[in-house]
Parts: C-alpha cells; structure tokens; sequence
C-alpha cells in the first residue's frame, strides 16, 4: 500500500497528538513550539517511503524482517503448455513460447504476457511465503487480451487465475518461476518462466528480436 503526503501527515499528527497527551500526564511541560518542524519531519518521512517503495525494498538486509517481496523485475522467457484442444484436428496445441514482462514496487506488481497472438495483466494478485517453505508464492486474477482481428472467430477476452511459486537457491531473486492457469474458457494449463533479462519489454516483438540477436551474436 503507497501511502500519500496527506494520509502520511493524519498519521504523524495522530502520533504527536498521543505523544502530547503522554507527556501532559505524566507532567512534562510542552508547548506549541515543539509542534514547528511537523511540516519538515512529513517531508522526510514522504521522500523516506519513496525510497523504500523504489528502490530500498529489493535490498537483501531488508528481506525478510521488514520486506516479504521477491525481486521478479524485468523480462522472462515463458513456455505454456495448454490442454485445449483444437476442434478441427482434435489434438492439443503444441507449447507456446513467449515472454513475461514484470514491473514491479515494494507496494506493486504486475506481469504482463505478451505472446504472438494476446496480452495478458493482472487484476489483483497476493504473494505469500511458498507452502514449501522456500521461496514465494504469488496467486492472481489475470485479464487477456487476444489480437483484434482474433477475437470474432477463433480468441475472446477472458480472464484466469493462476498459481505461481518461484524456484532457486536464493528466495530474493529467483531463477525460475512455475506454476498453473486456469480460465473461463474451461481451459488449464502450465507456465514456466527462466531466463530473466533485466530490461523490462512491453511488446513481444520487441523482446522476440533481442533474444534472437543474444541466442545468434553470442
């Protein structure tokens, strides 16, 4: 959650009401004059909060103890294998290969897919501590949105949900992702996710053409 300057300056003045209160109790002798650097200590505590939103928060000291958030920015390779069947051969489609481009804040995350033929963002999502005991979890709510000329004879919007758990040595950055889908097409599938370039990519043909000049110079 990204709290604003104003809910951040409500909850510092309820702070230092409390702490007024405490102190005339107790017999402290205050006055108005303590209350001057209210306004430079909120803006402390606001370019405090960006810091940590953006930046500190991938930090490993902070993992853990005061951060519970895997480091999954960037672009991934993705493989999905779906059981849907085409009516007109009657056998499964072959797995897809596409890419995963993962934006993301202390307070903020969102995985967007891009494959040949659609799009997909998430709606909500929760990440939670893996039921393994190592790594993460992250459950979503996804929308998908096919190519346009797709969509009146083969592809409909939809959306899914998914089950993902994050996989390596170290639970921070992760080197591999996998998990399922399922979607209101009454479909279901796997995905997995390696391979992981630091630039964030937004379109997949974009992506495709790195990866292919990294697979064919090196």
């Amino acid at each position: 959650m990204k709290f604003s300057r104003l809910q951040i300056s409500i909850i510092l003045a309820i702070a230092v009401l409390a702490w007024f209160v405490v102190l005339l109790v107790q017999g402290t002798k205050v006055s108005w004059d303590h209350l001057a650097p209210f306004s430079t200590v909120v803006g402390v505590l606001v370019i405090l909060l960006l810091v940590v939103e953006h930046y500190l928060w991938r930090q490993s000291w902070l993992q853990k103890w005061f951060v519970s958030m895997p480091d999954l920015r960037g672009t991934w390779k993705v493989v999905i294998q779906s059981d849907w069947v085409d009516s007109e051969t009657g056998e499964t489609v072959p797995p897809i290969q596409c890419f995963m481009g993962v934006k993301q804040s202390m307070s903020s995350l969102q995985m967007h897919l891009m494959t040949p033929e659609s799009e997909s963002w998430f709606v909500a999502y929760n990440v939670n501590y893996a039921q393994s005991g190592h790594g993460y979890q992250i459950a979503a709510v996804y929308t998908n949105k096919p190519n346009v000329n797709l969509r009146s004879n083969r592809s409909s919007m939809h959306l899914g949900a998914l089950v993902l758990e994050t996989h390596g040595e170290n639970e921070v950055i992760p080197k591999s992702i996998s998990g399922e889908y399922w979607t209101d097409r009454k479909t279901t599938g796997t995905i997995v996710l390696t391979d992981r370039d630091d630039k964030l990519f937004t379109r997949f043909d974009d992506v495709q053409k790195m990866w292919l000049y990294v697979k064919y110079s090196g």
